[in-house]
């Protein structure tokens, strides 16, 4: 009989982000394999999705969480500090035990931030359903990296230690980089619980393409080679920099265009730059396109570049986006931090430049930008070894050992 897999998510597609993409190709991807996975997203999903509701997309369900109710959904849509979490744990938890009351799943599987965690746990427990959770990033170092708080505030404090009760009460744990369970073994988690599922990519979806010459053309791309981003802006992503970067590169008189897609916090400070800078003849940012479109965007860029800033956060998570790039053979050029650097051998599948370090930017840049051969070697590899050891269909197959470990652990215990 078929695995039946609650996925309990944040938000999920059709939000457009590297969260609810790699939620999606799990999801896929385990479909494939004969499972039967379903999702429920957390009320905070209706906050970026208004008028979502229970549905079925490609033949999974989704259930939603209504967050308009009494006290709690007006604690959610005010953004009441600790009652907007305490809400959204109360109303997860609560569809998560009414959906095991008229369904039957084997495996209640979590996904961070830890409110998702803590609410599944506390359904799960006892309804003697095993209970996993996959670790993205850590909640409290994400609010610290954008300066919302620091290690030294109670806020820091709380949220490590909430991750750390999620982790332990769980029977057992994924982490998207192995830095992700070096960290929670050093919290006293035992090991044979600790499983490593990075980020992977359809690479039959994610192919080589020729460039798409009609859309270079109406982006106003001329002949030169092309710099390129794609994906959200988020403050650690150095979007802002790297335009700055680039317009000092210019300066030196490289030729080259610039062209960034996509959307977040950080595109004001994106556009500022490149107004500042006066780039905007080179320096392209066109936001957010249909996802459906991508690939088209891609084509026109010659080296992918993810300057990543140095911080707990992106030492120890690795990004989806440089697999999408590895996988249709682009050159890749990311700063050296260790989520980055998990995902790239350098000089055999990208180069590394020392993060929040202009010059080696210009100097890696540049070899780049002037050897077209380069960039075809480092793309053929990259697109090799994505193939071999990231794609989804090989990645999906170490939750069937996860959902066995979680099996065991919960028939020990009970």
């Amino acid at each position: 009989m078929p695995l039946r897999v609650l996925h309990v998510l944040d938000h999920s597609w059709p939000v457009l982000d590297g969260y609810a993409q790699r939620s999606r190709c799990i999801i896929t991807a385990q479909m494939q394999l004969g499972m039967r996975p379903c999702v429920l997203t957390s009320p905070l999903h209706q906050l970026d999705d208004p008028l979502a509701s229970d549905t079925i997309l490609d033949d999974v369900r989704y259930f939603r969480t209504p967050h308009k109710l009494g006290l709690a959904g007006r604690a959610i849509q005010a953004r009441w500090p600790l009652f907007r979490q305490l809400a959204v744990v109360q109303l997860l938890r609560n569809r998560i035990k009414a959906l095991l009351e008229n369904e039957s799943f084997d495996i209640i599987h979590a996904h961070s931030p830890a409110l998702c965690g803590l609410a599944a746990a506390q359904a799960a427990r006892p309804c003697r359903v095993p209970f996993v959770y996959e670790l993205r990033s850590f909640w409290e170092d994400a609010a610290m990296d954008q300066e919302m708080t620091n290690r030294k505030s109670l806020r820091y404090v709380l949220a490590r230690n909430l991750e750390t009760h999620v982790v332990r009460r769980a029977d057992a744990v994924v982490g998207i980089a192995r830095s992700i369970l070096q960290d929670l073994e050093a919290r006293g988690i035992a090991p044979e619980k600790l499983f490593h599922i990075p980020n992977g990519v359809d690479t039959l979806r994610f192919i080589p393409r020729v460039r798409d010459s009609g859309l270079a053309a109406d982006l106003g791309l001329n002949g030169a080679p092309t710099l390129g981003f794609i994906g959200t802006l988020f403050p650690w992503e150095g979007i802002a920099w790297l335009v700055r970067a680039g317009v000092a590169l210019r300066k030196r008189g490289f030729v080259f265009n610039m062209l960034i897609v996509g959307d977040g916090t950080e595109a004001g400070e994106v556009r500022k730059a490149i107004h500042e800078n006066g780039a905007a003849s080179y320096v392209f940012f066109i936001g957010s396109v249909p996802h459906d479109q991508v690939e088209r965007y891609y084509s026109v860029m010659d080296v992918m570049v993810y300057p990543r800033r140095s911080m707990r956060l992106t030492e120890l998570v690795t990004p989806l986006k440089p697999l999408e790039a590895m996988a249709l053979g682009k050159a890749v050029l990311g700063s050296d931090v260790g989520g980055v650097r998990e995902l790239i051998e350098p000089e055999v599948t990208g180069v590394l430049f020392k993060p929040g370090h202009v010059h080696d930017f210009e100097r890696q840049a540049t070899r780049l930008l002037q050897d077209p051969e380069l960039r075809r070697s480092l793309g053929d590899r990259a697109r090799q070894r994505v193939a071999a050891d990231k794609d989804w269909k090989v990645l999906a197959r170490t939750y069937e050992s996860v959902y066995a470990m979680a099996n065991r652990s919960a028939s020990a215990r009970h």
